[in-house]
């Protein structure tokens, strides 16, 4: 079957969110431009999905917690449906019986840790304030494109001033800084507080929410509780929470902003290569047999498929392949989707003491050595037989994901091995779930009889579905060496890549994984500004 060629200024491989952010400013620009998804729905692992009838999941990312107000601001999102629900805080009940309830007013949460601490209490402001000073130069960083530091070319060397200049913020806060690279949460937090409730609370992100495969003792892992200090929850964008009609919402969207100034989008529609002509990019080939043409290809597909599957290897320079082969990347968590028939109860909630009804984000962790446990179990090759919990019942927020009566959880759980020998087969996946249900149990208890459907995702499922290498929700561990201008590779994290006309626009490049949109809206930012020295 033969198609008449189409070409385009842009073409997009990968409807992600990034990917879709980065359509809707080229588009916005002037470029037609358009965005090829793989699957049927667009949003990569910022999809929701109807599992069964009336139940709707988001099957990868479920919280919105880090898309960027400048994003949201200029797509004017809020026009196309975006609208976030702030949730009632998390309760993280701990290994003496006590449930602690993470509020986000700070000074209800040094209360809370008072229960525990007196000392803790009083330390928790001055923690906060150190995040948030560290938070604001991360907020600026965030748009930063990195540069080589090799490079002696005097523009370079101009450039580099001005971005210190930019960035001159980190100076007063450099030693704080540095130690939040390179400390580990435990060491972060221990040196801070004294409690274990303490420790277990603030320590459960760095130590496993993160989506990496790491130990609450790894070095570098303080780095994980910036995460809230990243974005500014103050401005007409509004908070953090979930998104009304599931994480899918972000993505349509995105994409109906841009169809507004031309942007297509079209799914079922797997890229199986990317074409070169004279060593640069020139369009990309289908599973279909369909090639497109274009002036300019963005992979917001990860580094690792699009230089080992897609691209022409003869097109990379030497080593550069050695340097996106050794990226970390293999996760350990995993997830399981129920659709309900009725509303689980927790035992021993305080509803009263917290002053709302029901627990929407309940986690299970109950002390650091519970978490350490499930890591060092996950290291022996075993599944965790106390695995680590999130547990999400976002029909509470928000009824129209389920059916009159309904409810849809999403528990998000780890540790368990990325592809035990064999792959992951019926008897393993039913071994996670045994081990969720069994924990969650303990909890709310009678929840399994409440349990119409299921979905189950071992780790390798993340890859299989939805692209993401090793399972990781940020394509590869963002480590102090991953960071920055060492993402994906030294010499190319400036979103352009060794071949001329490809630009890479996802969790792979800075400033890695989380729905925050930048990698998006840098890579065009970068295309733009090519064009334009290019029309000089």
């Amino acid at each position: 079957m033969s198609f008449p060629r189409k070409s385009y200024d842009v073409v997009i491989v990968g409807g992600g969110h990034n990917g879709l952010v980065a359509g809707a400013y080229l588009s916005r620009a002037g470029l037609s431009t358009l965005v090829l998804e793989r699957r049927p729905v667009i949003g990569g692992a910022s999809a929701t999905e109807e599992l069964w009838p009336g139940f709707r999941f988001n099957t990868a990312a479920h919280l919105m917690g880090l898309l960027q107000p400048k994003i949201i601001l200029d797509l004017e999102l809020q026009k196309f449906g975006y609208e976030v629900i702030e949730l009632p805080p998390q309760v993280h009940p701990l290994a003496d019986g006590s449930h602690f309830v993470l509020w986000s007013d700070r000074q209800r949460f040094a209360v809370e840790l008072g229960r525990y601490s007196r000392k803790d209490a009083a330390a928790y402001p001055a923690f906060e304030a150190t995040l948030d000073r560290i938070g604001r130069v991360f907020q600026k960083l965030l748009w930063e494109i990195p540069f080589d530091p090799r490079s002696l070319h005097p523009l370079d060397l101009i450039d580099r001033l001005r971005f210190l200049w930019r960035q001159r913020a980190i100076a007063p806060v450099f030693a704080d800084l540095y130690e939040l690279l390179t400390a580990s949460a435990f060491d972060y937090l221990s040196r801070r507080f004294e409690s274990e409730a303490a420790l277990a609370v603030l320590g459960y992100y760095p130590a496993a929410a993160a989506g990496q495969t790491v130990s609450i003792h790894t070095p570098g892992t303080a780095y994980y509780l910036l995460r809230g200090a990243v974005r500014d929850s103050t401005t007409s964008a509004g908070s953090t929470g979930v998104v009304r009609g599931g994480m899918g919402s972000i993505p349509e969207a995105i994409a109906a902003s841009g169809r507004r100034f031309g942007l297509e989008v079209r799914t079922d529609a797997e890229v199986v290569s990317i074409l070169a002509s004279n060593g640069r990019a020139s369009g990309v080939a289908l599973a279909s047999g369909e090639e497109i043409g274009a002036r300019m290809v963005v992979a917001n597909a990860a580094a690792r498929s699009t230089f080992l599957d897609l691209v022409d290897q003869s097109l990379l320079p030497d080593g550069f392949l050695d340097e996106i082969r050794v990226f970390r990347d293999t996760a350990s968590s995993f997830k399981i989707h129920w659709a309900l028939d009725r509303l689980p109860a927790f035992d021993g909630f305080p509803a009263d003491r917290a002053g709302f009804a029901y627990p929407v984000q309940f986690r299970v962790a109950p002390s650091v050595d519970y978490v350490e446990a499930s890591y060092t179990a996950m290291k022996a090759g075993r599944i965790a037989e106390r695995p680590y919990l999130t547990v999400l019942t976002q029909s509470v927020a928000d009824p129209s994901l389920a059916p009159e009566g309904g409810h849809v959880v999403s528990l998000y759980g780890g540790h368990v091995p990325f592809k035990p020998q064999g792959g992951w087969d019926e008897a393993g996946r039913q071994a996670i779930r045994a081990a969720a249900l069994g924990v969650l149990e303990e909890h709310a208890p009678g929840f399994s009889s409440a349990i119409l459907h299921e979905q189950i995702l071992a780790p390798s499922d993340f890859e299989d579905i939805f692209g993401l290498p090793g399972g990781n929700p940020h394509h590869a561990d963002v480590d102090l060496d991953r960071l920055f201008f060492r993402r994906p590779a030294l010499g190319y994290a400036d979103y352009r890549s060794p071949v001329p006309g490809l630009y890479l626009a996802s969790a792979s490049v800075h400033p890695g994984g989380g729905v925050t949109g930048v990698p998006g809206h840098n890579a065009a930012r970068v295309i733009l500004a090519d064009l334009k020295r290019r029309r000089r």
